[in-house]
């Protein structure tokens, strides 16, 4: 009987473990639809605009604390 509790108790302490895993590794996952934008020719000093379409794939919240054209 205490080898069937035991038993019990290893499987109970195993999937609260896998559980508690699953939460401690959440993290943000960002996915954007294109890395590069080709805008051709460009005459110096016009303005030029692109969107980046981004989406968090990740189960915590994204946080952008910086972003910078290069």
């Amino acid at each position: 009987m205490l080898f069937c509790t035991m038993r019990k108790a290893i499987f109970s302490a195993a999937i609260a473990c896998s559980v508690s895993a699953c939460f401690s590794f959440s993290k943000p996952i960002i996915q954007f639809d294109r890395f590069e934008y080709d805008l051709g020719k460009v005459l110096e000093n016009t303005e030029q605009q692109c969107e980046f379409v981004f989406r968090n794939r990740g189960t915590a919240t994204l946080v952008i604390k910086r972003v910078s054209a290069g």
